[in-house]
């Protein structure tokens, strides 16, 4: 099986618009071929039909459907033999997008994390049918960025939070069961990030964009989950690392220090003493 491609933001975004729209009909090098991308993707059919593989799964959309896809989740929309030629929005952003130039609250972000955040089992996207009163925004989006007058990036956020706003509600209303199973996936995906990287440099503002969070939020609902914050989560796995680096290795203290992701000798100390009551040395038997 060949590899699925990867489409990333540098070869989609131009300049830092972090913002991009098309007719699929206008890009046809990923049309009925499985792709995945390294952003948010929204789509809407304004003609014919198809049918939506997403990961793993596949159903049916047609004209006033609108689908929320999310980062690197493999898809693809294969038209459906009809008099009427398949066509849609492909609507692309980051969620750069929302900090340059606009402001929004916190509720937003949580619209976006429940939207766009990294996909679980059951939970590939999120798909509405009939959302016609949302194609007039996706028309003027796209003549925005088509025309690209004094201001267009800003109509076009403006456009895009009431499109995003108007799901949400949709979703809240319809499923709320769903809306909190994609908040949970949001936190697992959170959790996996961790304990990949937790040796890495990672800050709270990072962790919170992956997800389209607002860092207070994050933090909250990381806690209903996990029962901690993200801080303590993070300090928990880096410890659990220096103690079986200690254990099971002869590495300086420093060294241990900067493989577990402490960083520095102080910062380890710190933690030892505070959580085990013991330095690294005296953990380790010296």
């Amino acid at each position: 099986m060949s590899e699925i491609p990867r489409l990333t933001a540098e070869q989609i975004f131009h300049g830092n618009e972090h913002f991009y729209i098309h007719l699929s009909t206008d890009y046809t090098e990923y049309s009925a071929r499985l792709h995945m991308h390294e952003f948010v993707e929204l789509s809407y059919v304004i003609a014919g039909a198809a049918i939506h593989e997403i990961g793993g799964e596949t159903y049916r959309v047609s004209r006033g459907d609108l689908i929320a896809i999310s980062r690197n989740t493999p898809h693809t929309f294969r038209p459906l033999p009809s008099s009427e030629t398949f066509v849609s929005y492909d609507m692309m952003f980051t969620e750069s997008f929302f900090e340059q130039g606009f402001c929004l609250g916190k509720d937003f972000g949580e619209m976006c994390a429940a939207l766009f955040c990294q996909p679980c089992d059951g939970f590939p996207d999120v798909h509405f049918s009939a959302v016609g009163v949302i194609g007039e925004l996706f028309h003027r989006i796209y003549a925005e960025f088509c025309e690209k007058k004094k201001g267009y990036l800003d109509l076009i956020r403006a456009y895009t939070a009431e499109i995003v706003i108007g799901l949400f509600r949709r979703l809240e209303i319809e499923d709320e069961g769903r809306l909190s199973g994609r908040l949970r996936a949001a936190v697992n995906d959170t959790v996996a990030y961790l304990s990949e990287n937790y040796r890495s440099h990672i800050t709270l503002e990072e962790l919170a964009g992956r997800i389209y969070f607002s860092k207070d939020y994050l933090n909250r609902i990381f806690r209903e989950v996990m029962g901690m914050p993200v801080g303590a989560y993070l300090q928990r796995l880096r410890l659990e690392e220096a103690k079986r680096l200690l254990r099971q290795t002869d590495f300086t203290v420093l060294d241990i220090a900067i493989a577990s992701g402490f960083g520095d000798v102080k910062s380890l100390y710190t933690v030892f003493k505070r959580e085990l009551h013991m330095t690294p040395g005296e953990y380790r038997g010296e």
